[in-house]
């Protein structure tokens, strides 16, 4: 049964050097925040929250990369909590901490004593330093959008409508999957803080690019995810699950589908990231918005890099083997790769926001 198939992407690979280091403060954090606790902090060393973010974000200073692994931490609370077959919280339960969250993006007190609230809220005022307003609107929809659907969609779906078809899946997998949160981090974590801007953002060249950068991770997620989810009767869709459902596929063919889907992504990304490049390089952007543009591609790239390797590392899927020396609690981690650049944490714009 080819639960790991051969997945590759074409993109260079390159590791923060602040990963060891990191490390060791992203666990604390977890710790402190009451996110984990000394009984499951081995689940979290596990999922190797730091390996993946040192590859997406090689060039980001040790600050930074370090709230990339706080921020991720609780993505990974907050799926694991509300959507396994042994949920935590009711959807109600689920709605009212969305919910909670939200009103920390719109400056209100939630009031809230939930872990997770309250460490979003830490997380929150971090990222948003020395940003400028346009750009904290756009993240605040962006997250809206991935809380929104963690409630109404991901965990109930299934019960409530069935089985989605691949369009619907794959459009509200898109959301769950947290990418266009991540996005915005290029601008916030590069070491200028320069952010593209909004003639560039909307277009329809860059959606195509975002979309197929989501499919990357979702064909290459939802194909190592499967076993593990069918074993612990997860409630939520997948996307061989919908393949096999709707198109009467076998679990072979599904995977098939999905290495065809990884291909067809990069494939069409590889064309449209060309033509994009070159159309801003032609509009003579100014050299700051200009260098916010290409990191945010270069960003892409890197979270294709590093989510395809992250699979094949890590043993939250079980079908890698616990390593005792990697996944020691608190055991400083390096991998092998490039070392992406030693950069400075920017001081934060006069001009930025500071909520």
């Amino acid at each position: 049964m080819p639960f790991v198939p051969d997945f590759t992407t074409p993109f260079r690979y390159r590791v923060n050097p602040h990963l060891a280091d990191v490390t060791l403060r992203a666990r604390r954090w977890m710790l402190e925040s009451d996110l984990v606790d000394d009984a499951h902090v081995i689940e979290y060393e596990m999922a190797r929250i730091p390996e993946l973010m040192a590859a997406a974000y090689p060039r980001a200073c040790a600050d930074d990369l370090l709230l990339s692994c706080d921020l991720m931490g609780i993505m990974f609370a907050i799926e694991d909590e509300d959507c396994g077959s042994h949920p935590q919280h009711s959807v109600a339960g689920i709605a009212t901490r969305c919910k909670a969250m939200v009103q920390v993006m719109d400056g209100v007190d939630p009031g809230a004593d939930d872990p997770v609230v309250l460490a979003f809220s830490d997380t929150w005022h971090r990222l948003c330093d020395g940003m400028s307003d346009t750009w904290v609107a756009r993240h605040r929809s962006n997250w809206k959008d991935f809380l929104d659907n963690h409630y109404t969609w991901e965990p109930v779906v299934v019960a409530e409508h069935g089985m989605p078809d691949l369009g619907d899946y794959l459009r509200e997998r898109a959301y769950a999957s947290g990418m266009y949160v991540l996005y915005d981090w290029s601008e916030r974590f590069s070491a200028d803080r320069a952010e593209i801007p909004r003639p560039a953002l909307e277009d329809l060249r860059l959606t195509t690019l975002h979309r197929d950068c989501i499919h990357t991770i979702i064909a290459i997620n939802d194909t190592h995810s499967l076993e593990r989810e069918i074993r612990r009767n997860d409630p939520v869709p997948n996307l061989l699950k919908v393949l096999m459902h709707h198109e009467h596929l076998s679990v072979e063919q599904s995977v098939e589908r999905a290495k065809k889907m990884l291909a067809d992504a990069i494939e069409e990304y590889l064309e449209v990231e060309f033509d994009y490049l070159a159309h801003w390089w032609r509009s003579g952007l100014p050299p700051r918005q200009m260098g916010a543009v290409e990191q945010r591609l270069r960003d892409m790239r890197n979270w294709m890099s590093s989510n395809c390797r992250w699979h094949y590392i890590a043993p939250r899927y079980d079908h890698v083997a616990r390593d005792p020396e990697r996944d020691r609690p608190g055991l400083p981690t390096q991998l092998s790769g490039r070392q992406g650049m030693d950069t400075q944490c920017p001081h934060p714009r006069s001009s930025g926001r500071r909520p």
